[in-house]
């Protein structure tokens, strides 16, 4: 299983997430640096969630939110009166053996910024 990231259009921050085994029959991603998931549900289709289970991200329209995966399309967040937008792309998840431990990400526990 492939693992994903979330890259944001803005400033090309990168937030990575892991396979994480199943929800609601489909696969399910956990971000590597905090308890947020990317999962499908019933009543939204392809979302990411926090801890509380309370959706923060979707597709676009059109993006396709009953496919078997996340879809490879524009996202948008909302959170505290903020929204972004983000391309998910797959990676491979061997490049990401190294972040299991939050040690491995930078000082302020952020994840990676272009060129750092």
């Amino acid at each position: 299983m492939p693992s994903i990231e979330f890259v944001r259009r803005l400033d090309g921050l990168v937030y990575r997430f892991r396979p994480d085994g199943t929800f609601n029959g489909r696969p399910s991603f956990k971000r590597t640096d905090l308890d947020i998931w990317c999962r499908w549900l019933p009543d939204r289709g392809w979302c990411t969630v926090d801890a509380a289970g309370v959706p923060n991200s979707a597709p676009l329209p059109g993006g396709t939110a009953d496919q078997p995966l996340p879809p490879r399309c524009p996202w948008r967040s909302w959170k505290a009166g903020k929204s972004y937008l983000y391309d998910l792309r797959l990676s491979d998840p061997d490049e990401l053996d190294g972040l299991s431990d939050p040690d491995d990400l930078d000082d302020l526990g952020e994840p990676e910024l272009p060129g750092g």
